[in-house]
């Protein structure tokens, strides 16, 4: 059975999700420890509960969902994973001066791996699919365990709210049209695990979020 574990880390309270099942294999989602506390609140419990990290998934590659990848390949060795298609957003810096962020120790680290659309993530017993769902960003993906009955959204769809579409590359149409064809299709009793905030059901969303 999936065991999912939440940090809210860095100023602007990003989800960090570390992920393992009875195998003790895990992944984890959106790192974004970035200060000496968060990076040693989920060593910590990687190491108490002995678990084995086997990949390292981003949804997107807006700076707050990436200050830890660095941390991770420095301690585990294992390089991120995500969609190309990001790879060209403007740097770090940027990122920082627009959101109004302090800088941070930060040095990039790049994919050996591209994920694509309905590429199969697995580790331990589980298995999660990528989901492209483009419009917060070019390559933003989702990652969804059926057999779980969850689903990780990035900044794509949050409870009762969606992602901004004013920074680079964004598209609200395109957004839109990605939660509408590959998250609210899910069943309705999954659980969205957004990038930001508390987590709804894809039943939720389709009564109350106002966008749809």
């Amino acid at each position: 059975m999936l065991q999912i574990k939440i940090f809210a880390v860095n100023p602007v309270r990003e989800n960090t999700y570390l992920l393992y099942d009875e195998t003790k294999e895990a992944v984890i989602i959106d790192c974004g420890a970035c200060i000496g506390d968060e990076k040693e609140q989920l060593s910590d419990f990687i190491r108490e509960k002995e678990l084995a990290l086997k990949h390292v998934l981003n949804t997107h590659l807006h700076f707050d969902h990436i200050l830890g990848n660095k941390f991770l390949y420095e301690t585990y060795g294992l390089k991120p994973e995500y969609n190309q298609a990001d790879e060209a957003m403007p740097g770090f810096k940027e990122g920082v001066v627009k959101f109004g962020v302090s800088t941070f120790e930060y040095d990039t680290v790049f994919a050996e791996h591209y994920i694509e659309d309905k590429e199969i993530i697995s580790f331990g017993n589980t298995r999660m699919e990528a989901l492209a769902t483009p419009g917060h960003s070019p390559g933003s993906l989702s990652f969804y365990s059926e057999k779980d009955a969850c689903v990780f959204t990035g900044d794509a769809l949050f409870r009762f709210g969606i992602g901004r579409t004013d920074l680079w590359e964004g598209n609200y149409e395109k957004l839109i049209h990605s939660i509408k064809t590959k998250l609210l299709t899910l069943p309705d009793n999954t659980v969205v695990y957004p990038g930001h905030e508390e987590t709804s059901t894809v039943g939720e969303e389709k009564k109350h979020n106002p966008y749809f």
